[in-house]
């Protein structure tokens, strides 16, 4: 095996979602060169993974004509075997127009006719697990289901000076997110006012400082925790690089937050992650790590999986986020806090 390619276009939860097959891929192929094409909103996922020899622009708008420029470009690797890991039929097609002789990808309502090995998800099936079903095809077993991301020591370095000497246990939480490139879903959002109410629990119950992270497009959900919280919080919303924020994760001892990619690189870097669901199903996207819980409405998430949730009226009230209470929350903290909130983190 000499060349390989992995077309992963979108998004950062998903990209993190995929290195486990890159670390396959890598065990099982020491020596052959792995390129994986990616939208530059989700390139930062893949910053650094020693598996990658390189990365590959994947076009934004993704029209046919973009599509056929990049498998002219392609075309003259010669990869010997093309894994399309997203259902898009467009994925497919860059495959086939780049000449790879064996493609292998996910099938789903014949969007994936063009791959000459295709793989049909399973009910409840994990994004991970789907994508080491794809890399099966090669021949590779799975080396472990959980993600990673390799933090630069000088950046972790960086970001410790920065936090200083925060009393402890350190919880970021997250109240953002279910924003990607042409999708938004704000029902993944749990209330702002109800991560505050979280915020003054864990400051009363464990004397936890709590940081706020999130991107240009999480400022309304992190005002509203600021306004509503009654403890001290620790604002670093958009004020962090990808990187920077992984390092950030990497000493804290809890992360808290909806389903999101910062979720999965919580759970990347090692930290201890609770997750809150709803109206997505944990069963295909929780975050894979040693010390991940996931806090979701008490629904029957298999009977929901083909929902389009891009419409609002099509989410049913039994999987409303907004089911999820407090004091489940809060327990789950509690159960990865431990007793005293001690920290294990350097």
């Amino acid at each position: 095996m000499r060349r390989i390619l992995v077309v992963k276009p979108c998004c950062l939860g998903d990209a993190l979602m995929a290195t486990p097959v890159l670390r396959a891929l890598r065990t099982a192929f020491p020596d052959a060169a792995i390129d994986v094409v990616v939208t530059r909103w989700a390139a930062p996922a893949f910053d650094g993974h020693p598996a990658i020899r390189r990365l590959i622009p994947y076009p934004e708008q993704a029209t046919l004509p973009q599509i056929a420029r990049l498998a002219h470009q392609l075309a003259r690797e010669r990869y010997d075997w093309g894994l399309g890991l997203d259902r898009s039929p467009r994925v497919a097609l860059l495959l086939y127009l780049s000449r790879i002789p064996k493609r292998a990808g996910v099938n789903v309502a014949g969007r994936g006719i063009l791959y000459t090995h295709r793989v049909h998800p399973r009910p409840s099936q994990h994004e991970t697990e789907l994508y080491l079903a794809v890399a099966a095809m090669l021949g590779v077993s799975p080396q472990g289901l959980e993600p990673e991301y390799a933090v630069p020591p000088d950046v972790r370095a960086s970001v410790a000076e920065r936090l200083g000497s925060v009393t402890r246990p350190l919880v970021v939480i997250h109240p953002g997110g279910a924003v990607n490139p042409g999708s938004t879903l704000l029902a993944k959002r749990w209330p702002p006012e109800r991560f505050a109410a979280l915020a003054d629990r864990l400051h009363a119950e464990f004397g936890a400082t709590i940081l706020l992270v999130g991107s240009s497009s999480d400022v309304e959900a992190v005002s509203g925790v600021l306004h509503a919280a009654r403890s001290p919080l620790l604002d670093w919303s958009n004020r962090l690089t990808w990187t920077e924020l992984a390092a950030l994760l990497s000493l804290a001892d809890l992360f808290v937050g909806n389903d999101s990619g910062i979720g999965h690189l919580a759970a990347a870097v090692g930290t201890a992650t609770v997750s809150i669901f709803g109206p997505t199903s944990p069963l295909l996207y929780r975050p894979l790590g040693p010390r991940s819980l996931v806090c979701a409405p008490p629904a029957s998430w298999t009977l929901h999986e083909a929902r389009d949730l891009r419409r609002p009226f099509s989410i049913p009230d039994t999987l409303d986020i907004r089911n999820v209470t407090v004091n489940e929350v809060a327990q789950a903290c509690a159960a990865l806090l431990g007793p005293a909130g001690a920290s294990d983190v350097p």
